[in-house]
């Protein structure tokens, strides 16, 4: 059957006036929708792969029995979580980077357990105690790096909740209470000014009280966030939110203020649009696991899958633009422990970039008549914006229906000459 070259060049049309009229309406749609994610949203989404690292350390002499447990009993522990284990052998592999924290800590007997994090910090952990199996010991220091009662509570209620407040306590009953009572004045300021987002979030943040009795029990946790839990003498805070991540510095002591709390607070409820440095919010993950039903729960409470390839891509995009600018304002010179002039107490990143900060700048702190403004603008804009893109929207179904109509009668026409 012979085909007419007229009726080539009508289906060749047709296909291009397709493409066209297709590229069009994505054109149109991707410009008239905008961002649909708050800051809290983005703390949910994994972007860059840097885990914990526990490094097992071995040599010639030690027995096939104790590698196989240690794979076998790391590969159950760690699954689904952000700590990654590697076998090293001390007399083969001379020149790998893990023997740098073997001879950092000197260690002598074999084997061998360090746990290096994504800032380079590391804990040894014990292996092998005397009258205890190696399955035994190597099973519980796994076990500990990922799961503690405290961390278990964070996961129960980090996704549902605005975020997760940590208060450790020191060794001073007044300071305690006085922290007690700036967390929980924070908190109710926060809950009020819920309604007021952008986006719905559930619950207001979730406090966590760690006494002075748990600090052993939560050695692992304390380590991750920078504490030491032989040196917790005054009142610790840390904020944590969406996939475990610390957002902003430890407070300590005196610096456990109203003015500080709200501060770091009021920008997770925030639209990930409103210039926030991408530091503040992309802080290091606690080491824990992050299980399929979690994941499930992300998905029906946030509505979105922050696993999907797709809003990993579009999360990057609004990152890489640049609209995240810190803001900073000088501070007293005098103070020697300001809310950031201690470095290690500063905005964490998994950039490879290093952040620095003088001893006299401050954040800049927000004030709840300022967070208002901010929510009103975000929320005034998005109701503006919401009726622009009504008109948007019908104007280019229009288009697309009048271009369509048209290719469909110019066609038509065609085909009767033919």
């Amino acid at each position: 059957m012979k085909i007419s070259k007229k009726k080539v060049r009508t289906e060749s049309m047709k296909i291009r006036m397709t493409l066209v009229t297709f590229i069009l309406f994505s054109m149109c749609f991707s410009e008239v929708f905008g961002c649909i994610y708050n800051v809290r949203d983005v703390g949910f989404v994994e972007f860059l792969s840097a885990p914990y690292h526990l490094y097992f350390y071995i040599h010639n002499d030690t027995p096939e029995e104790f590698i196989y447990t240690f794979k076998q009993i790391s590969y159950t522990a760690f699954m689904d979580s952000n700590v990654k284990s590697e076998i090293i052998n001390v007399d083969q592999q001379k020149d790998h980077l893990a023997i740098e924290y073997f001879r950092l800590w000197e260690i002598q007997s074999f084997p061998a357990a360090i746990l290096v994090s994504p800032k380079g910090q590391s804990l040894v952990l014990p292996i092998s105690v005397p009258k205890k199996t190696f399955k035994e010991t190597a099973r519980s220091s796994l076990y500990s790096i990922i799961f503690s009662p405290k961390r278990e509570d964070i996961l129960n209620h980090i996704v549902r909740s605005y975020c997760v407040i940590l208060l450790i306590e020191g060794k001073d009953a007044n300071e305690n209470k006085r922290a007690h009572e700036v967390v929980a004045a924070s908190t109710k300021k926060i809950a009020k000014m819920m309604s007021q987002l952008p986006k719905r979030i559930e619950k207001p943040p979730y406090i966590i009280i760690m006494p002075q009795e748990s600090l052993s029990q939560e050695k692992m946790l304390l380590w991750s966030l920078g504490i030491d839990e032989n040196e917790v003498n005054e009142a610790n805070v840390a904020i944590i939110y969406g996939r475990g991540r610390r957002l902003g510095p430890i407070l300590r002591g005196a610096y456990i203020t109203g003015s500080r709390m709200f501060s770091i607070l009021s920008r997770i409820g925030l639209s990930c649009e409103c210039g926030l440095d991408r530091r503040w919010i992309m802080g290091s993950r606690i080491p824990l696991r992050w299980e399929r039903k979690i994941q499930r729960d992300v998905v029906k409470f946030l509505g979105f899958d922050a696993e999907s390839p797709m809003v990993k891509m579009e999360m990057s995009s609004i990152l890489s633009i640049g609209r995240f600018s810190v803001q900073m304002e000088e501070g007293n010179k005098n103070s020697s422990r300001g809310m950031l002039s201690d470095p290690d107490a500063g905005l964490d990143s998994y950039s490879e970039e290093a952040l620095e900060f003088e001893n006299n700048w401050v954040a800049q702190r927000v004030s709840p008549a300022q967070f208002r403004g901010l929510v009103s603008q975000t929320s005034n804009s998005s109701e503006s914006s919401l009726n622009l893109k009504m008109i948007l929207i019908i104007a280019s179904i229009m288009i697309l229906l009048i271009l369509a109509g048209g290719t469909f009668i110019l066609l038509r026409a065609r085909e009767k000459k033919s």
